[in-house]
């Protein structure tokens, strides 16, 4: 097959899914043909809106891989390119495509401020009603599959880059550091912990996180929007944690999808508060629901809880056993048959565990989080820590502190 007749059976092949058109351009990007036949995006249209100019930066820069431009109100084309050697032979494009749903809607909106007649009004709309919705990870694969019929070279998804002929808005330098912020970041692991852990009193680990911050500071002038963005966020961390303490993937991704949804249909912030409860609550009780079922015992499950939740606490076997009303040796045998760790060594990941998150999301001193956690000196700290993250905690502080 010739390099034209293996692009015309991919367009055959893709047209199976989605309506889409073909734009041919010759070595200098000059215009040759299309199957496309309405006036909109006719002519010199893709010189007009700066495609030419975005394309010619992209060879000139010795890139051989297929782009994806995005043109103003989130219209997108693929753009693949035909070589001989690093000799660019041609150009062609394919498209348009709608980045969602409620893009023509947006378009529309934005065509108000301009007083066009009725009648290309109308026509502009009925071409707008034509035009598919593609997801960005498909035409990324339409694009390498491209690539390959131009070139017969192989690239990833992830080789191929975005170009918008739109300039980017002026935005403020992000700050690295809020008062706003302090605190914020420990009280979050301790909440996700929970989730994790199935533990019902992640209510009151969420209202002092809501006292340090009350969500995404992002302000669209829209407070539902708002909250819906923030309950999103937080949906996600949930499900994450979930995962980590038991809950199978499948199932919490199928309730992060329907969660989102049902988010998206609330119409007020008495719903969407109302359902965000349900939506945790929902996640928790399944997690315990795993862990009731599990092959660790709740009285071992009960063990391993209180050592959690009393990590700064000085902790033995003896008084772990005697509120299970159980002898040390009886207790020390379950608890590692069941976890395979010693009651000992779980003490000690946990502690190290806090530790991290002490260093991380606090100033306390070393020294401080060691006196904290019971190690008894500093020199034992530091062993401990070391032989468990392969770092010292100075090391690990610069490296993942967050305050």
């Amino acid at each position: 097959m010739t390099t034209d007749e293996k692009v015309s059976f991919f367009l055959e092949l893709i047209n199976c899914s989605y309506p889409l058109y073909h734009w041919y351009f010759d070595a200098s990007l000059q215009f040759r043909s299309t199957d496309w036949q309405k006036e909109l995006f006719s002519g010199d249209f893709f010189s007009y809106i700066g495609f030419r100019e975005q394309i010619l930066k992209h060879i000139a820069e010795g890139n051989r891989v297929p782009v994806i431009l995005e043109a103003e109100s989130n219209l997108l084309w693929i753009a693949g390119f035909s070589f001989n050697g690093a000799e660019l032979l041609s150009c062609h494009l394919i498209g348009p495509t709608l980045t969602g749903r409620d893009t023509p809607m947006l378009i529309k909106k934005k065509l108000d401020s301009f007083e066009l007649t009725a009648k290309l009004r109308s026509s502009v709309f009925k071409v707008l009603d034509q035009i598919p919705v593609v997801p960005t990870n498909i035409l990324r694969q339409y694009a390498i599959m491209l690539h390959h019929c131009l070139n017969q070279e192989k690239c990833s998804l992830y080789d191929v880059p975005f170009l918008n002929t739109v300039p980017p808005e002026k935005t403020q330098t992000a700050r690295t550091q809020s008062p706003d912020h302090g605190g914020i970041w420990i009280r979050e692991q301790h909440l996700l912990n929970m989730f994790a852990n199935g533990d019902p009193r992640y209510r009151e680990a969420l209202r002092q996180c809501y006292s340090l911050s009350d969500g995404v500071k992002a302000d669209t002038g829209n407070a539902l929007r708002d909250r819906k963005n923030t309950c999103i966020v937080l949906l996600t961390l949930c499900s994450r944690s979930c995962i980590n303490g038991g809950l199978p993937p499948a199932i919490a991704y199928d309730l992060n999808d329907y969660y989102v949804l049902k988010i998206e249909e609330c119409g007020s912030l008495t719903a969407l508060a109302d359902l965000c409860d349900k939506m945790l609550e929902d996640y928790v009780n399944r997690v315990q629901e795993i862990r009731n079922h599990s092959s660790v015992s709740s009285l071992i499950q009960n063990a391993c809880d209180y050592i959690r939740t009393h990590i700064t606490e000085q902790l033995t076997i003896a008084d772990l056993a005697k509120r299970t009303g159980y002898s040390e040796y009886y207790f020390s045998h379950k608890f590692k048959k069941e976890t395979g760790c010693s009651v000992n060594d779980f003490i000690l990941k946990e502690k190290i565990e806090q530790a991290k998150l002490m260093l991380a999301g606090t100033s306390d001193t070393i020294q401080s989080i060691s006196d904290s956690l019971s190690f008894g000196n500093r020199s034992y700290f530091y062993t401990c820590f070391q032989k468990q993250t392969g770092l010292s905690p100075s090391e690990y502080r610069r490296q993942n502190g967050k305050v």
